[in-house]
């Protein structure tokens, strides 16, 4: 076994004490009360009002129900756990039982006082209790015993009755007096009393033992076993992919798989074998890596030794072209997992697209997005040291002079320009993010590039993306997206604010300066409600994006035509400022019309004279048929 194996398996053994002993000072209701162990070792010494299971390594063949601390021992006792999928011993216990064995539990009682000294009674269903250690009485069915004023262990051998799969063991703890009907507390009264209404004490311990024909135990189970993706190279144990991690990554990164045998009741196992990985499509394994960057040299790999109960597989890309295969994990030819993986190639195509209208003179807050994409189009994890809104651009990205052009200036990776726009949970790192570029003094339109280094010194230079550089709104103007709507349709407000020289206004500057004074408002004849606004970050107002804000409102069911008034005051302000000629609220004018349910007086009066008309030649025709005669 690995060295590293050994460290995680001390590990695991040391949390899983300390756990226990959190567990049993927090939940035992006496104090010292020790966990349960797993079969085969010494059993722990027996406390007041806990209920033990015997544990001991047993080589006699037959059931030790000695009363000394240790040495009680079960007989084809395969597994101890709890619903809780720990040990304590309280009343969520479970354990696996040959059908030919013997189960031992025990526990002591208590002989401070006469009245208050601690009557133990055990009840099994399913099975009977064939011996009793320090006993005061087993009812005739053998399925109730009853200790009293044991200083010592009060140990129990329960047998499964034939045909049985399951049994059901209790421990109820109760004073003599509180069995004792009389109330004199003497030992036969308070034994009697117990055999024969057990539930009258307290309910301190239960085990539901299922029983079985063969012992399993110790022998691996693929249902229990398997590998699992994992954060690198020394992860904590684990029975599922660790979140986030899904076997996808970037050429640059590893994978990291965790392997697990055990047996079909989750325990680990001890016998020695043949732990293997075969990777197809091209990636190399290494099982039991020494660091996270321990790649391996080949599709395959072995571990000759104990079986892992934590052992760390490393899947690598030799190459810089995009990969996909599986990893296949045998023990002993057994197949316990195979595993899908997947890294990207090297970046071979930059996008920079969806730009802001930047501000003059600023750079921050002048954003556009940028992507890495392999030669197989799949967007490539790009290497980044940073937080998010850190400084540090992702390795390997960097501005480019060429098509830098127009009001436009070089790309930068400031505070607000190097933030995430999203992260990948394998990795940790960007999947794309945003670049800032800096707006000269001047409006008007300019280009912007990137460029970016791989690991191997290729270079990929971005597309040249067109970006745009304003000043702050000074005007604005509203439209509806409908000259006519339907009652109950959705109306669709749309503000276009202009800089001075009449260009998009810059998406930077707020319009909406989120304070009383400086709110937008809209009025709503014809509307029966407002269905959203634009995006408002708070102190900050509401953002504009590419020079517009749009507002949606479902229609009232009045028919007519209805004109609101549009104001937005920061921007009559900044009019105002610059000694433009002040912008003043505007309006937009729309009609509410039901199809085909609405008639105008001039419909009804062209069709009065056509039906008139109509008449007149009906009569003419008349006068000529009947002159004729």
């Amino acid at each position: 076994m690995s060295t590293k194996t050994m460290k995680q398996r001390i590990a695991l053994v040391a949390v899983s004490a300390l756990t226990a002993g959190v567990l049993s000072v927090a939940s035992a209701p006496v104090a010292n009360a020790a966990n349960n162990l797993q079969v085969n070792n010494t059993s722990p010494d027996g406390a007041v009002e806990v209920m033990n299971i015997a544990t001991t390594t047993n080589i006699s063949g037959a059931a030790v129900i000695s009363a000394t601390n240790g040495e009680p021992s079960s007989v084809g006792l395969v597994n101890v756990s709890s619903l809780g999928s720990n040990l304590f011993p309280g009343t969520t216990q479970t354990a696996v039982l040959i059908k030919t064995g013997t189960l031992v539990v025990y526990s002591v009682g208590s002989t401070t006082d006469a009245d208050l000294a601690n009557t133990v009674v055990y009840t099994v269903e399913g099975g009977t209790i064939g011996g009793l250690t320090g006993g005061d009485g087993i009812n005739t069915t053998r399925t109730t015993g009853v200790c009293q004023d044991m200083a010592t262990n009060c140990v129990a051998a329960i047998s499964p009755n034939s045909g049985a799969t399951q049994m059901t063991v209790r421990m109820y703890n109760g004073a003599m007096a509180t069995y004792d009907s009389d109330g004199s507390a003497s030992t036969a009264g308070a034994t009697s009393a117990a055999l024969a209404s057990p539930s009258t004490g307290t309910l301190k311990g239960q085990i539901t033992v299922t029983l079985v024909d063969a012992n399993a135990a110790g022998a691996m189970a693929t249902s229990k076993s398997g590998a699992y993706w994992v954060a690198t190279y020394d992860a904590a144990a684990v029975t599922s992919d660790a979140a986030g991690y899904t076997g996808s990554t970037d050429f640059g990164q590893n994978l990291f798989l965790d392997v697990r045998v055990r047996d079909t009741y989750s325990i680990a196992i001890t016998s020695t074998g043949l732990l293997q990985a075969v990777a197809t499509g091209g990636a190399y394994v290494n099982i039991a890596p020494a660091s996270a960057t321990s790649t391996g040299t080949a599709a395959t790999d072995f571990y000759s030794g104990a079986a892992p109960d934590s052992e760390e597989i490393l899947i690598s890309n030799p190459t810089g072209n995009p990969m996909a295969g599986t990893v296949t994990v045998t023990w002993d030819g057994t197949v316990i997992a195979t595993k899908t993986y997947g890294f990207s190639g090297k970046v071979a195509k930059v996008e920079l697209s969806s730009p802001v209208i930047g501000k003059t003179s600023t750079t921050n807050n002048n954003i556009a997005t940028y992507t890495l994409r392999d030669a197989a189009n799949n967007v490539v994890y790009a290497d980044y040291s940073g937080t998010d809104n850190a400084a540090t651009p992702p390795t390997g990205l960097a501005s480019r002079s060429a098509g830098i052009t127009g009001s436009a200036s070089a790309v930068s990776f400031s505070a607000t320009g190097a933030r995430d726009l999203s992260v990948s949970l394998t990795t940790g790192v960007v999947t794309s993010g945003r670049v800032a570029f800096t707006c000269k003094s001047t409006e008007g339109a300019g280009t912007i590039g990137v460029t970016y280094v791989n690991n191997d010194g290729s270079t990929v230079n971005s597309n040249d993306l067109a970006v745009k550089c304003a000043g702050d709104a000074v005007k604005y103007t509203a439209s509806y997206d409908k000259a006519v709507y339907a009652p109950g349709e959705i109306a669709t407000v749309t503000l276009k604010f202009v800089d001075s020289k009449g260009n998009a206004a810059n998406d930077i500057t707020d319009v909406d300066s989120d304070g009383a004074a400086g709110e937008i408002s809209i009025s709503t004849s014809g509307m029966a409600q407002t269905v959203s606004g634009p995006s408002d970050s708070g102190a900050s107002g509401a953002d504009i994006d590419q020079g517009t804000l749009t507002f949606k409102y479902a229609v009232g069911t009045t028919e007519g035509t209805y004109t609101n008034v549009i104001n937005v005051p920061d921007v009559n302000e900044a009019a105002t400022a610059a000694n433009l000629s002040g912008t003043a609220a505007v309006s937009a004018t729309f009609t509410v019309k039901a199809p085909g349910t609405t008639v105008s007086n001039a419909d009804v009066l062209k069709s009065i004279v056509a039906l008139i008309a109509s008449i007149n030649k009906q009569i003419q025709a008349l006068q000529k048929l009947i002159l004729k005669r």
